[in-house]
């Protein structure tokens, strides 16, 4: 009855006008999705080539995490203390893919190719980062190349290609380099010459604590660098997490399935039987040594038979130089890893320490002490059951893993708006992340397409669960997007703790600056009272160096350079201002120039050629990448800039 009237209905005028106008909506809701294009977030174009998003995401990530590796800890510090590094890094990360992309038309013009064959090969045998105990390995190669972002195999060994075959091109400047004798002389002159100088170390910390901060002098530094505020927009989450790692350690496996795996495969967990002995070796390969041999192996075995011990006179007289030291020891052998003549003679020795008479196989003649055997025996099966459990879960694993996959995937469809609903369904837990910005490098927020849909505003508004993601190899997440904060300026009440420590850094910068042009013109001008006042007033530290190398290490490399790049002074004083890398402000006196004037070998002489070559070549090379620029269409994408900048926290 009740069916009757719902198909009465259903064949209604007002049931059909209803149908049209939904229908109608649909197809307006289509036209409206064509018709509204996403904006562009490539962040370059080269002469008609884009430089797509998520490569360029994906190399500026790889490039952070490198630099990330090298920092440890101190990571989070580098950005804290300079708010310009990630832009500043974009930058040299867009401007290598544009020479990239650059180079590749030049090498494809040049008709320069690699086969596919060598670029496997490269991977297979030449990186070392994919390799397990020596030998190449699939996960690890795969998990490496998700992390850093690539979606396929294919795409990495792309990349392989491409920087092979610019290899190659780039090569043809190293072999087409030379160093004439006078310039390698001149160079290694350079390169071991000695200066004398006298260094002021002026430390900006010194002057922080009489830096006088106003609110009047804070609000204009804010104002001023306001930029070095910003929040960058974050997310939070909620996320499940499914591994097929995670999932072998839930897989319980019966004990009478371990029992009949261990009595079916005896064969595996059987130790062969062993034994322990030492021996004396002379080698007597050729038919000219055996005399000489059988008379110096006598003499061994009369030694033992008077009483000498067999270790002692391993020592002596053993040609074996692996054992001889350790008394002849050859550790424990498996039964029929020896020469059959060696083996025979030990199976007639039965008692511990006995010493076999003079025995000949085809290297030479042996001495043998018996010192133990083991028989053959079957291993417990307590000692072998994880090795056989994780041989059973390893034959039903990806089974267990697939229908685990379908079984999520089915749960995220039914109930895409209940992640703690799809946990219950699927006996996953539900995990929550705190905030997070799209410089995170916390897994797997660290993955390209994770990071890149958290952040999408049709998938936040939305407010479902995500489908699948693959976020290592054997390893999927459903991401649920729970709160979102967007981009903004702080308020100054907000960081005012922080914006005084960098105003009276800045200041202190300023003021260190400011002493070390004053003890600069102190020591130029010959007022040496004065400097010496300076000195002990401002706890400048003095320190004299009479033989500085190039190579020195006890400066940071910026000071030795600003040093190195001092020319020689006619009269007078001869003094400079040299920035550190510590920040630091350095005043460093020349007194001696002391030029090389010892012998030089032919090593220092193939290496300064060598090195010349190289910096020839990286001149030649700049040179060429200025013209082809000159010669390429590069338009930069604002908007996209833009938005990078702003998910850096900074704007350039």
């Amino acid at each position: 009855m009740l069916m009757d009237k719902m198909r009465q209905g259903a064949q209604s005028l007002t049931a059909k006008i209803i149908f049209v106008i939904i229908m109608v909506s649909f197809a307006l809701a289509g036209i409206g999705g064509y018709a509204v294009r996403k904006p562009n977030t490539d962040p370059a174009e080269v002469d008609g080539i884009a430089i797509h998003a998520m490569d360029f995401d994906r190399a500026y990530r790889e490039k952070k995490q490198e630099i990330q590796r090298q920092a440890g800890e101190h990571f989070a510090e580098i950005i804290a203390a300079n708010p310009t590094f990630l832009p500043m890094l974009r930058k040299q990360v867009l401007n290598s893919m544009i020479d990239n992309v650059i180079m590749d038309q030049r090498v494809a013009k040049l008709g320069i190719r690699v086969s596919d064959a060598v670029i496997k090969k490269i991977i297979i045998k030449d990186i070392d980062a994919f390799k397990v105990d020596g030998k190449f390995n699939n996960d690890k190669y795969m998990n490496i190349i998700t992390r850093l972002g690539y979606t396929s195999a294919g795409q990495f060994a792309n990349d392989q290609k491409i920087a092979v075959q610019q290899g190659l091109y780039l090569d043809s400047f190293k072999g087409s380099q030379f160093a004439l004798p006078y310039e390698t002389k001149h160079f290694i002159g350079l390169q071991k010459q000695q200066r004398d100088v006298d260094v002021y170390n002026i430390a900006p910390e010194n002057f922080k604590d009489s830096v006088k901060v106003t609110d009047e002098d804070l609000s204009a530094y804010f104002k001023e660098h306001s930029g070095n505020y910003v929040q960058p927009e974050q997310v939070k989450v909620d996320y499940i997490i499914l591994s097929k790692d995670e999932l072998a350690k839930t897989l319980a496996v019966p004990d009478e399935e371990i029992k009949k795996f261990y009595d079916e495969h005896q064969s595996n967990f059987t130790e062969k039987g062993k034994y322990h002995v030492e021996h004396i070796f002379v080698n007597a390969q050729k038919e000219e040594e055996k005399a000489p041999a059988r008379k110096k192996i006598d003499e061994a075995l009369a030694k033992i038979k008077t009483g000498e011990l067999f270790e002692t006179v391993a020592k002596d007289y053993s040609d074996d130089v692996l054992t001889s030291s350790k008394g002849g020891d050859l550790g424990w052998q498996p039964y029929g890893t020896l020469e059959k003549e060696f083996e025979a003679a030990l199976d007639g020795l039965k008692e511990p320490n006995q010493v076999s008479d003079v025995i000949e196989t085809q290297y030479g003649y042996h001495l043998i002490k018996f010192l133990e055997r083991k028989e053959e025996s079957l291993k417990p099966i307590d000692s072998v059951k994880d090795t056989i459990v994780a041989k059973i879960n390893e034959t039903k694993l990806d089974d267990v893993y697939s229908a685990k996959i379908d079984q999520l995937s089915t749960a995220v469809n039914e109930m895409p708006d209940d992640l703690k609903a799809i946990a219950k369904e699927t006996g996953l837990e539900v995990k929550s992340s705190n905030y997070f910005d799209r410089n995170t490098t916390v897994v797997p927020f660290d993955n390209p397409q994770l990071q890149k849909l958290v952040f999408d505003r049709a998938f936040r508004e939305e407010g479902l669960a995500s489908e699948l993601i693959n976020v290592a190899p054997n390893t999927v997440a459903v991401v649920f997007v729970t709160g979102y904060k967007e981009t903004y300026t702080k308020k100054q009440e907000e960081v005012r703790e922080q914006l005084e420590k960098d105003y009276r850094s800045a200041k202190a910068d300023d003021i260190a600056a400011e002493k070390a042009k004053e003890l600069s013109e102190l020591l130029q001008n010959g007022k040496t009272e004065e400097a010496d006042k300076f000195v002990a007033d401002f706890k400048v530290v003095k320190r004299n160096t009479p033989a500085l190398k190039r190579t020195d290490s006890s400066y940071d490399s910026a000071v030795v350079d600003g040093i190195f790049a001092m020319p020689k002074a006619n009269s007078g004083v001869n003094a400079s201002v040299i920035s550190g890398l510590d920040g630091h402000k350095y005043v460093a006196v020349l007194n001696k120039v002391t030029n090389y004037s010892g012998e030089i070998s032919e090593s220092d002489s193939a290496m300064a050629a060598s090195q010349i070559k190289q910096l020839n070549s990286v001149r030649d090379y700049e040179l060429m990448m200025k013209q082809l620029r000159a010669d390429s269409k590069i338009e930069y994408n604002e908007y996209a800039l833009k938005q990078y900048a702003n998910a850096d926290g900074a704007m350039d």
